[in-house]
């Protein structure tokens, strides 16, 4: 049998190393995840040279916690707690197989915590990065219910949906985005490549040159010439808008000019009002206040026009009115969703309601990107050929007037 030599990390941060005999290095792997270490490497020992050694090292991948990884990890939870093992040594054993070293560490010292005393939603709420606000809610309503297995599986469904609807948006917006930038760069080396060598050419004619022409050369040579410039320009573009995103009243201002865009703006309000119904209808149903479910589910819009709705429905349920009956004065909510969520208040069932509005919308944010980029790429393309089209005419412009002065 195969003899590896590992190193690993022990619960206390300390490295160990040893031998041990497995069949493969899955299996030495294992071993060591039942001994209770960490493993960061493992090297095989050749049986068919003997002094030689075959590095087969297996390391751990180190770096940000997707939310994929986060997902993983609540679903194994779940299944582990509801098959009966312990919360602390459900921790551990995650924190064993887990390939991401970063997340494997976190969920270590989660477990230290949770062993030591700590409730999980205490423990999780120091990892605020990794741990959302909604996450950590989720989970206080469920150990405060006792039924934290069923409420960690909402929270892996909840992210794997969001994460699906995220990646279409993202699937769907390549292609223009490649073709801005295929086009930028391609009218950036027209500029600065190509157009400078008609100089010579058209030096003689001096002031007499069209003034289309003079344009696009008076461009080209600024780029070639002052491209530091430019990119300071970029530089200082980029910093401003920062800047107006760091404040409220700028922010403010973006994002409602997001929400009146022509076709762009109903891609953003559909997404946010997705968005705000699963996690509210995934909060209520797992035993959160609706009060603190509105606090919460706001923040996943991602619009500070649309939160201030949510702010204001949540005065109003302060003072005992209905959800329903205080967006009806809202000028972004639609009011499909606003008849659902009344017939959920009506019935009683308004969680149930909210997640069925959240998987109608995420169909409607798919069909209007769609719809989006069907108009936006012919767009794009007419701009771009008009800016080529138009740079091409300004160099041909002199050919043409040199050719009826020679006549």
């Amino acid at each position: 049998m195969p003899q590896f030599t590992y190193k690993a990390k022990k619960d206390d941060g300390s490295l160990v190393t040893g031998t041990l005999q497995a069949e493969s290095a899955r299996s030495a792997l294992d071993s060591l995840g039942r001994m209770g270490v960490f493993p960061l490497e493992i090297e095989s020992r050749s049986e068919d040279k003997p002094g030689t050694v075959r590095r087969t090292t297996v390391r751990q991948s180190h770096g940000t916690v997707k939310a994929g990884d986060i997902a993983i990890f609540t679903r194994q939870l779940a299944d582990l707690m509801k098959a009966g093992v312990p919360l602390n040594r459900a921790l551990h054993t995650l924190a064993t197989q887990t390939t991401n070293l970063t997340l494997s560490e976190t969920i270590s010292e989660i477990e230290k915590q949770v062993s030591g005393g700590a409730t999980l939603h205490d423990a999780l709420a120091r990892f605020p990065k990794m741990f959302s606000t909604l996450y950590v809610g989720m989970v206080h309503a469920g150990e405060t219910g006792g039924f934290l297995e069923e409420v960690l599986h909402r929270l892996a469904l909840f992210i794997e949906k969001d994460q699906e609807l995220r990646s279409r948006i993202s699937s769907a917006m390549a292609y223009p985005i490649l073709l801005i930038v295929i086009g930028s760069f391609a009218i950036t080396f027209l500029m600065v490549f190509f157009i400078p060598r008609f100089s010579e050419i058209f030096k003689r004619m001096g002031d007499s040159l069209p003034l289309p022409t003079q344009v696009v050369m008076a461009v080209s040579y600024f780029l070639r010439d002052y491209w530091i410039f430019a990119l300071m320009g970029l530089v200082a573009l980029a910093f401003a808008w920062t800047r107006v995103l760091a404040t409220a009243a700028g922010r403010r201002a973006i994002d409602r000019l997001k929400v009146q865009i022509p076709l762009f703006g109903e891609i953003v309000k559909k997404n946010a009002v997705s968005r705000f119904t699963r996690t509210l209808g995934t909060m209520l149903k797992s035993g959160v206040t609706i009060l603190n479910a509105l606090e919460i589910s706001k923040k996943a819009m991602a619009n500070v026009v649309l939160m201030e709705d949510i702010d204001e429905a949540s005065a109003g349920v302060k003072q005992g009115k209905g959800l329903a009956e205080i967006l009806r004065g809202s000028r972004y909510f639609p009011v499909m969703v606003i008849d659902m969520i009344a017939v959920g208040e009506e019935g009683g069932n308004l969680d149930e309601v909210l997640v069925n509005v959240a998987e109608s919308y995420d169909r409607e944010v798919e069909r209007a990107v769609r719809v989006f980029n069907s108009l936006f790429e012919p767009a794009l393309l007419l701009v771009m050929a008009a800016v080529v089209g138009f740079i091409v005419i300004a160099m041909l412009l002199p050919v043409f007037t040199m050719s009826s002065m020679v006549k």
